[in-house]
């Protein structure tokens, strides 16, 4: 069975070498905790980045917030 790996920057990642994990750690390492400026919770993502990844997901579906 394959680990299921979540964040706030990607979502739910597909894992499928080694080289993916390694993505997913060094993400994680990099990413700080801060206010979405869509949904106002407290995520834990990239520092250039402002919003969580359904918030991501919703703006590029056209949802205004």
């Amino acid at each position: 069975m394959t680990p299921i790996y979540i964040d706030d920057n990607f979502g739910v990642y597909e894992i499928e070498s080694d080289e993916d994990v390694e993505f997913y750690h060094s993400v994680q390492k990099r990413s700080v905790v801060k206010k979405c400026e869509g949904c106002g919770r407290q995520v834990k993502i990239l520092p250039e980045y402002g919003y969580c990844d359904p918030c991501a997901t919703k703006r590029e579906q056209g949802w205004d917030f």
